[in-house]
């Protein structure tokens, strides 16, 4: 990322949205940083219960504004001032590859228990809420779309910006054991397939996760599957030892995961 000069003076980045009609947006869970793990390299026997992949949970990121940006959708103007922070969230409805958001925080709300622990990125929002989130679509480092959140956000989409650059200040661990780990599980039913499960731990307790259980067909080995960002090949199947030789070719991290809210 640039950095900029002392004294160095900053354009003010104005836009206003389109009025194309869409659906209602509102904020989602957190994304949560998937941080470097030691996933054992290289070709491995698996037996059921066996753990073959790990990723220790990070609180969510946050994006500082390193210049202004002034935001207008409909009745609702902003101006974001160079020093912004903005929490990452997530936005259900959105397509997966509209890029990471990172919306400011509600006026006049006090954070949650989960937030003071770092794990919910900004307080639920009310009926009235309506927030902005800015976008980076192509990753490097410039924010070049902008949302507007909330009971206000009918009819509105992402729009474009002038881009504007931040920094990100990535998650530290969350720590107390709080992980993801992508377990071997064995044979399916059909014993067609082998099953893969995903399992989130926060703060040493397990939570639930809808979406849980991936299977790996075994009719035609090696085949592959990408599981949380994890690209598993399962080489060769044992079905005497229900074992499988795999490869992690991919880890789960870098990455992020939306999960179920976590408290103590």
């Amino acid at each position: 990322m640039r950095r900029i000069a002392a004294g160095m003076v900053l354009p003010l980045v104005i836009a206003a949205a389109p009025t194309e009609h869409a659906k209602e947006y509102r904020a989602g869970g957190p994304p949560l940083g998937l941080l470097p793990s030691t996933t054992p390299a290289g070709e491995r026997v698996v037996t059921s219960g066996t753990v073959v992949a790990m990723s220790v949970l990070g609180r969510p990121d946050a994006a500082i504004l390193v210049g202004p940006v002034a935001l207008a959708s409909g009745g609702d103007r902003r101006t974001l001032p160079r020093g912004t922070v903005l929490a990452a969230t997530s936005v259900p409805g959105l397509s997966d590859g509209t890029g990471q958001l990172f919306c400011e925080r509600a006026e006049g709300q006090p954070p949650t228990g989960q937030m003071l622990l770092g794990l919910e990125a900004m307080p639920r929002a009310s009926a009235s809420d309506a927030r902005f989130c800015l976008i980076d679509t192509d990753k490097d480092s410039f924010f070049d779309h902008a949302l507007l959140l909330g009971p206000k956000s009918a009819g509105k989409v992402p729009f474009a910006i002038p881009k504007v650059e931040f920094g990100l200040i990535q998650g530290a661990p969350i720590g107390e054991n709080s992980s993801v780990k992508l377990r071997y599980v064995g044979a399916s039913d059909d014993k067609k397939s082998v099953a893969f499960d995903l399992e989130v731990f926060g703060f040493g307790r397990m939570r639930a996760l809808a979406g849980a259980r991936h299977t790996v067909s075994i009719v035609k080995l090696p085949a592959h599957e990408i599981i949380a960002g994890a690209v598993l090949t399962v080489l060769s199947y044992d079905a005497k030892a229900d074992a499988a030789t795999i490869i992690i070719n991919r880890d789960l991290a870098p990455g992020h995961i939306v999960l179920p809210e976590m408290g103590k």
